[in-house]
């Protein structure tokens, strides 16, 4: 069995190498489901309860954001990833997804390396999704695309494998096309 890593100190340890930190945004529209993929990404690193993840909305603090459940306010955290048997300290920032609160995605965007663009899979790329591109790719921040609540497409849209393969291929060339 392997030992348990004491992830406190591990991270403390990465703070003073910053070849293994990884500055990382989650950016997408309304309701695209980034708290609820930063709660996943939460779960996985431990540190919170896998049970709870996608409904706790750790990364919403604020009793405004709470009461409205949508996110006003980026937040960050810290985590510990371990990756090809190297330990990495990744810093995620989950941002705002209305455009009332896009000044938080463009300062958001300029202190990550990488934004986890996140589209649902019903609505596709949505306006707040081609601005939210723009800053990343303003300030340099390379995208990676995810395409979230695909399971909206079995149960609501009633989707073949085929159909929901032409549906990903479609989104897909949309983020591209945004992009170039």
């Amino acid at each position: 069995m392997a030992k348990k890593v004491d992830l406190v100190q591990k991270a403390k340890e990465l703070m003073e190498k910053p070849e293994f930190i990884r500055n990382i945004g989650i950016v997408a529209h309304i309701d695209h489901g980034k708290t609820t993929l930063s709660d996943n990404l939460l779960a996985g690193a431990g540190m919170i309860s896998e049970e709870l993840a996608g409904r706790q909305l750790f990364m919403d603090f604020d009793a405004q954001e709470q009461e409205r459940g949508i996110t006003i306010y980026s937040a960050n955290v810290s985590m510990v990833h371990e990756f090809e048997n190297n330990f990495y300290l990744i810093n995620m920032i989950d941002t705002p997804g209305h455009v009332d609160f896009g000044g938080d995605v463009t300062r958001a965007m300029r202190a990550v390396d990488g934004a986890v663009v996140v589209v649902d899979a019903v609505e596709g790329a949505m306006p707040q999704t081609e601005t939210v591109l723009r800053q990343a790719l303003k300030e340099r921040v390379k995208p990676v695309l995810f395409i979230n609540k695909v399971d909206r497409m079995i149960k609501e849209l009633e989707l073949t494998p085929e159909e929901m393969q032409k549906r990903f291929m479609k989104i897909i060339g949309e983020v591209n096309n945004l992009i170039r």
